[in-house]
């Protein structure tokens, strides 16, 4: 049986709505009850995956502080170096998805009791040869407003924020002219919204509660602009009641898959794991994991 005895937590300075710095020594205190190693590190302004490319490698376990971003960061740190460390998060962000998916309550003393146990389970990526995405790929309806929400607007009201951006592309549904290839299928349509996901969670909201995210697939939900309305009512009812709800919709296309390419026929952004990414034409793969420690 493996010893874990080294720590290194990568935290977003932002976090806990700039107070994250208050709860440092708390976090210390109670992880050296198992391991004798604690170091803190915090996020550079240019992003946290340097930090985990430079030293993942001389650590047992490296913790995200943070949010979803700072995750997607570090577990693209520590893929690239090759490092096989444990992955810990402690969910300090505005959704933080992953960590919903994990079990891991965003309780301070409950999150440190996750690490502390070391229970885990293995976490598939999507790569699209240069990047991995941990949780979640989207193009569409409202996907602005996950990289669109200003920091200091977050960080002062959290989700609200996202909400308060969101109502003002409330009724701006794009038509998106998408062509998606899948495990030997072949859709071209105008799209009013695509999102590949490996999560339970998306944007805080419960879609798939029984998505297994160690079983080598990702989930592909692509929802049709359709005749008025309907695009729309469809993409309601999937956040409001989750994918199992819109499986029969003339409008929706439901896959578990192991192979995209995209054509974004529009130049539409997508977001990456919450942040901005453009692209024309792109092949993604579910190709590898990473361990993350769970509830």
């Amino acid at each position: 049986m493996k010893i874990y005895s080294s720590v290194l937590i990568i935290y977003n300075p932002n976090a806990m709505r700039g107070k994250i710095d208050e709860q440092l020594p708390k976090i210390r205190q109670r992880l050296l009850l198992r391991f004798p190693q604690i170091d803190f590190m915090p996020t550079p302004e240019e992003g946290a995956e340097e930090l985990a490319y430079k030293y993942a490698n001389r650590y047992d376990i490296v913790v995200s502080c943070g949010g979803d971003g700072t995750l997607h960061e570090i577990v693209n740190g520590i893929k690239k170096s090759g490092a096989k460390c444990l992955v810990g998060v402690l969910p300090y962000g505005t959704c933080n998805d992953v960590a919903h998916t994990l079990g891991i309550p965003k309780d301070l003393d409950k999150a440190i009791d996750c690490l502390l146990r070391l229970n885990t389970t293995k976490y598939d990526l999507l790569y699209d040869g240069q990047d991995y995405i941990t949780y979640a790929l989207a193009s569409g309806y409202l996907v602005s407003v996950s990289y669109s929400t200003a920091v200091k607007k977050k960080k002062r009201l959290g989700r609200l924020a996202y909400i308060l951006v969101g109502m003002r592309s409330l009724f701006k549904g794009k038509k998106l002219p998408i062509t998606l290839i899948y495990d030997g299928n072949r859709v071209h349509d105008r799209m009013f919204y695509v999102m590949v996901v490996n999560s339970r969670y998306v944007g805080g909201f419960k879609l798939n509660p029984d998505e297994a995210v160690d079983n080598k697939k990702v989930k592909l939900v692509a929802i049709k602009k359709g005749k008025g309305l309907s695009g729309f009512f469809t993409f309601l009812k999937l956040f409001l009641f989750g994918v199992k709800s819109i499986k029969k919709s003339k409008n929706a296309i439901i896959a578990d898959i192991e192979n995209l390419e995209i054509e974004n026929h529009s130049n539409e952004p997508f977001t990456v794991d919450g942040d901005k990414a453009r692209f024309l034409k792109r092949k993604f793969k579910v190709s590898s994991s990473v361990t993350f420690i769970k509830k």
